[in-house]
């Protein structure tokens, strides 16, 4: 008798094995995903960023018929914000003429 116990506690456990495995592999799946989908949004954040700032620089040429000097009157005039604890924004202006060079770099990965 005792040994029928014995026998149908290790088969309970043994039917465990399998769906705690399962759900393990689906939470990592799951992280995954969640993972991806985060650095996917946040690349695309930062692009959406930078074409944001290259056109209002495009803007304010086609407007006043020269590139504007810095950031700053890009935001003082043409309504450009962003979350400057997330993201470096750099503005180089090459001549009033040719569009000044953009970058923008993602704070966060950095601290990573």
């Amino acid at each position: 008798m005792e040994q029928n116990v014995e026998k149908k506690k290790k088969d309970y456990k043994k039917g465990y094995i399998l769906p705690v495995c399962i759900f393990i592999l689906m939470m990592v799946m799951l992280f995954y995903g969640v993972n991806s989908v985060t650095n996917a949004t946040a690349q695309k954040e930062q692009e959406s960023l930078k074409n944001a700032v290259v056109q209002s620089a495009v803007h304010c040429y086609s407007v006043e018929g020269a590139y504007p000097d810095s950031l700053d009157y890009l935001k003082k005039h043409y309504g450009i914000t962003w979350d400057e604890s997330k993201y470096k924004v750099t503005y180089e202006i090459i001549a009033k003429n040719i569009r000044p060079e953009v970058k923008v770099i993602s704070l966060q990965e950095s601290k990573k």
